[in-house]
């Protein structure tokens, strides 16, 4: 890990209001694929990817189960990471039916049942709205941001049309702002983790991690085998730990304003770089240099230089 970045007060919210990253038609396949794993049994959370094919319990694995839930296809028994779960009612309904009359109402049911598709679907019925006011609805309004403000356009339209709602099947206008759904398990000592900045994946693996720290409104995470701070929001949660020693962070800011003491340490390089204007950026990491860790370096600048830039007026 490169020491590159200093907490400056409180950051812009990074992350959009909770949805199912799948659509209601990507949800029923995967309902499928669990009844036909575990049938009638209640497998742990934890364990619910045998049905997917992943290869562990991943942030995918995750999103997907928390995508069943939100729809009202399958539900949580218990509580933590192990919690049971089992199908509802209406996922048993959709998969057991052999009319298809009475598998569309079950779609039709549970195509609202995740909060903001329901909510929006009350506003914006079965006439489709143009994109750019949906679009500033969802940022403007809303707090979404502008990468999620657009994956959730296309699973909404497509769980719409999957659903077969009509104008029939509104139930008029709403006025309130649902309150979010289920998140992803909040990152904690001991979960195994990866970091990713502008979709890329920055660990060569999932490392651990040992201590999570508060500053000036923002959350640092640190693991294994580094003393580099991490952003809670470039962190995801590949598996999640039973918790490891307790662990001392250093002190923050994390990155000191003047030349880094360990940059002379055994292990440690140092590259000085020097501006026009004569100021200097020192550049220091553990290890090698190499092709992996520059590009990692430019795709944490490049999204850095993303936050920077001004959001252009309409």
């Amino acid at each position: 890990m490169t020491d590159l970045e200093e907490p400056k007060g409180k950051p812009a919210r990074d992350r959009s209001p909770s949805f199912p990253f799948i659509s209601l038609q990507g949800a029923i396949e995967r309902l499928v694929e669990f009844d036909k794993t575990f049938s009638r049994q209640e497998p742990p959370a934890n364990r619910t990817y045998l049905a997917w094919g992943f290869k562990g319990d991943t942030s995918q694995a995750q999103q997907t189960l928390a995508a069943l839930k939100a729809f009202g296809l399958v539900d949580y028994k218990g509580s933590g990471p192990k919690r049971g779960v089992a199908i509802t009612h209406d996922g048993r309904t959709y998969l057991r039916a052999q009319q298809d009359s009475v598998k569309r109402e079950v779609l039709k049911s549970v195509a609202l049942k995740p909060k903001w598709i329901g909510h929006f679907w009350r506003i914006w019925g079965a006439d489709r709205v143009p994109d750019p006011i949906r679009l500033d609805a969802l940022v403007l309004q809303h707090k979404f941001n502008e990468s999620g403000a657009s994956i959730f356009l296309k699973v909404y339209d497509a769980t719409i049309a999957f659903a077969g709602l009509t104008d029939s099947d509104n139930g008029g206008a709403i006025e309130t702002t649902p309150e979010p759904e289920d998140e992803l398990p909040p990152v904690e000592v001991g979960d195994l983790v990866q970091v990713e900045i502008n979709g890329k994946l920055a660990l060569p693996k999932a490392s651990r991690v040992r201590a999570i720290q508060h500053h000036e409104g923002k959350a640092w995470v640190y693991v294994d085998d580094s003393e580099s701070g991490i952003a809670m929001d470039q962190v995801r949660i590949e598996q999640k730990g039973e918790g490891v020693p307790a662990f001392t962070p250093p002190p923050l800011p994390l990155v000191p304003k003047d030349r880094p003491e360990h940059a002379s340490q055994p292990g440690w390089k140092e590259e000085r770089l020097v501006d026009d204007a004569g100021d200097e950026t020192f550049l220091s990491y553990k290890g090698e240099p190499s092709l992996e860790r520059y590009e990692f370096i430019r795709d944490y600048l490049d999204f850095r230089i993303q936050r920077l830039k001004p959001k252009p007026r309409n």
